[in-house]
C-alpha cells in the first residue's frame, strides 16, 4: 500500500530568533499600548494648549489696556504691542495645530480598535475554514504543553478525511473546499457544545488538520475523537445538486502514554499512528 502524504514539519515552521523577540502577537500589543500612550499625550499637551491660549488672550487684553489704541502708540510701545501680537498667533496656531493632530489621534484609535480582531484572526485563522491555522499551532503549542497537567498531558491528533483526492477529481474542487468547511464546522460546534476551551482543531494546510488539547485525559480524548467521527461521517455536504458524506482516519499520540516531551514529537508519532489508521482500512482511530 502506499503511504499517504505525511505531515512534514517545514522549514517554516520554526519560529526565528526575530519573532521570538517580537512575535505578532506582541507587535498588536504593543502598538496598542504605544497608541494609549499617543493619545494620552495628546490629550495632556491640547490641556497645556488651552491654558497657554488664556494666558496669550490675558497678554493681549493687558497689552490693550496697557499701550491702548494702536495708532496712537509711541514707537517703543508699538513694537511691544507688535511682539505680543506675533506670540499671540503663535500660541493660536500650536492650539489649533494640536486640536488637528488629537483629532488624528482619535481617528486612529477608532481604526486601530476597529482592526485588531481582523489582525488577530489574520494571524491565528485559516481564510477558508475559518478554524485555527499552522501559525496558531507554531505559536501556541509549546505553551499549551507548558500548561498541561503532569497527569493529563498535552495530546494530539491527526484527522485525514479518507479518499479525498478522489472527492476532488470526481466532483471538483468546490465541493472539496464545502468538504473541508463542513468537517472544520462539525468540530468546532462540537467542541463549543462540550464548552471546551484548551482544545483547538487546526488546519495545518490543504486537507491537514489536528486537534489538540491539553485539558483532557487522553482516554476521554479518544472518546472525543470517536464522537466526532461518527457525527462526521452522518452528516450531508451540498453543494448545488451535488450531495455527499466523507469519513476520516484519525491518529493519536499524548505526551504522558508515549512519554514525549516536545509538540513536534509527538506531531511525528500521531502523524505514524495516522498511517497506521489508513494500513488498516480507513475511518478508523488509532491512539496506542
Amino acid at each position: 500500500m502506499k503511504k499517504p502524504k505525511q505531515f512534514a514539519r517545514r522549514e517554516g515552521d520554526q519560529i526565528s530568533p526575530e519573532e521570538k523577540i517580537y512575535p505578532l502577537r506582541f507587535i498588536v500589543d504593543y502598538v496598542m499600548e504605544k497608541k494609549n500612550f499617543l493619545l494620552g499625550l495628546e490629550s495632556q499637551s491640547l490641556h497645556q494648549a488651552l491654558a497657554i491660549q488664556e494666558i496669550s488672550d490675558e497678554i493681549q487684553r493687558l497689552g490693550n489696556q496697557m499701550y491702548g489704541d494702536p495708532e496712537k502708540m509711541a514707537p517703543r510701545n508699538r513694537t511691544m504691542y507688535d511682539l505680543l501680537q506675533k506670540q499671540q498667533k503663535i500660541i493660536h496656531q500650536l492650539t489649533t495645530d494640536l486640536t488637528k493632530k488629537g483629532l488624528a489621534f482619535e481617528d486612529m484609535d477608532n481604526m486601530i480598535r476597529q482592526a485588531q480582531p481582523f489582525i488577530i484572526r489574520l494571524m491565528f485563522r485559516d481564510t477558508l475554514t475559518d478554524t485555527y491555522n499552522r501559525y496558531f499551532f507554531i505559536t501556541h503549542s509549546a505553551d499549551l504543553l507548558a500548561e498541561a497537567s503532569p497527569t493529563v498531558g498535552f495530546s494530539l491528533a491527526f484527522l485525514d478525511i479518507d479518499n479525498f483526492k478522489k472527492c476532488n477529481d470526481i466532483y471538483g474542487h468546490e465541493f472539496g473546499d464545502e468538504a473541508l468547511k463542513y468537517l472544520c464546522k462539525t468540530v468546532n460546534n462540537h467542541l463549543q457544545r462540550q464548552e471546551l476551551k484548551k482544545t483547538f482543531f487546526v488546519r495545518m494546510g490543504g486537507d491537514e488538520f489536528i486537534l489538540i488539547s491539553n485539558e483532557l485525559p487522553f482516554p476521554l480524548f479518544v472518546v472525543l475523537l470517536d464522537d466526532l467521527q461518527r457525527e462526521i461521517s452522518a452528516g450531508t455536504i451540498r453543494y448545488e445538486n451535488i450531495a455527499g458524506q466523507i469519513k476520516v482516519s484519525i491518529g493519536a499520540a499524548n505526551t504522558v502514554f508515549s512519554q514525549i516531551e516536545t509538540p513536534w514529537d509527538l506531531y511525528g508519532v500521531a502523524d505514524e499512528r495516522l498511517y497506521k489508521a489508513k494500513a488498516a482500512g480507513k475511518n478508523c482511530i488509532v491512539s496506542s
